[in-house]
């Protein structure tokens, strides 16, 4: 098990493990995300959308990244969920290494997170394929939207909030941004995902992104 302050360091395990080129665009917002779990003890990472396919780096590989971090680390618990059994079934064979630090959940991402009783240390939204023409790209940004109204209440002052498939057109964040400034949030990070955490200090009555 390494220590939680040897992974903000350069050229630690992460960067070994997962520094590849086709996850350049998201290994920046996922080293912090990460970072600031581990720095705040670890504990409940809960994700929607699961991986899907072999080698699937471009996409993410978000299920790999997150439960070999938590088994490196001994730092917490993956609930992964999707409501395809079939990349359910592909994302069991793939981290059939790591299972022991996931639960994997066949469901409706909004039902399942509306209904779990425990709370998110690391929030993940990347269900729902982004598809840029309408009415796919608001379809896409309103589903973000209640997957995170639904995690709200499960969040605290602690937690960290990390967005897929944020683009300069709004992307899937558009509606999900918006309203984390409402609510007080703040952006560490703006690349193809956004990185969140709570600050009660700040207020904001409107940013143009």
């Amino acid at each position: 098990m390494l220590e939680p302050w040897n992974f903000v360091l350069w050229d630690t395990w992460l960067d070994k493990r997962f520094n590849y080129a086709d996850i350049k665009i998201r290994y920046s917002t996922f080293k912090i995300a990460i970072g600031l779990f581990l720095q705040r003890q670890g504990g409940n990472i809960v994700e929607t959308g699961t991986v899907r396919q072999e080698n699937d780096w471009g996409a993410g590989y978000s299920t790999v990244i997150f439960a070999e971090t938590l088994k490196e680390f001994d730092a917490g618990h993956l609930w992964t969920v999707d409501i395809s059994p079939e990349n359910m079934d592909t994302s069991r064979r793939i981290t059939q290494n790591v299972s022991e630090k996931i639960t994997y959940v066949i469901n409706d991402s909004i039902n399942y997170i509306s209904n779990i009783d425990r709370e998110i240390d690391l929030l993940y939204l990347d269900s729902f394929d982004f598809v840029d023409i309408e009415p796919e790209r608001t379809l896409c940004q309103e589903h973000q939207l209640n997957e995170l109204k639904a995690a709200f209440p499960k969040l605290k002052q602690s937690s960290i909030i990390l967005l897929d498939d944020n683009m300069p057109n709004g992307g899937k964040t558009k509606l999900s941004k918006e309203f984390l400034i409402k609510e007080g949030w703040s952006c560490i990070l703006d690349l193809y995902q956004s990185v969140w955490f709570f600050d009660p200090l700040r207020f904001v009555e409107s940013v143009i992104f």
